[in-house]
């Protein structure tokens, strides 16, 4: 018991002194017919389609992971149209992957 609340707090402070200045900060993602354009407040990338490896659906979040097994960790709220996101995403190529009861233990 004592070890996941040590691990959880670990962790948490390790993203907020380390990715302090990327928290809460807006990211725009845009599709093209062959790649992911993400751009923030400091650059713009540009990830080929045939780089997406998987999305995977939780119940907040999707995760778009890719073939580096770096992911890119978009909230639900922030989608308008999550079929139409789920779609746009696997026919780049990701595979889909349900953990809507996925749960942190």
């Amino acid at each position: 018991m004592y070890s996941k609340w040590r691990y959880k707090r670990h962790f948490q402070k390790h993203v907020e002194e380390n990715y302090k200045n990327r928290i809460n900060k807006p990211v725009e993602i845009d599709f093209d017919e062959n790649s992911v354009n993400a751009k923030d407040f400091t650059s713009e990338s540009k990830i080929n389609g045939t780089e997406l490896k998987e999305l995977i659906e939780t119940k907040d979040h999707f995760f778009i992971k890719l073939t580096t097994d770096l992911s890119l960790i978009v909230p639900k709220h922030s989608i308008e149209n999550q079929t139409e996101f789920k779609k746009r995403v696997t026919e780049l190529g990701a595979e889909y992957v349900d953990e809507l009861n996925w749960e942190w233990k």
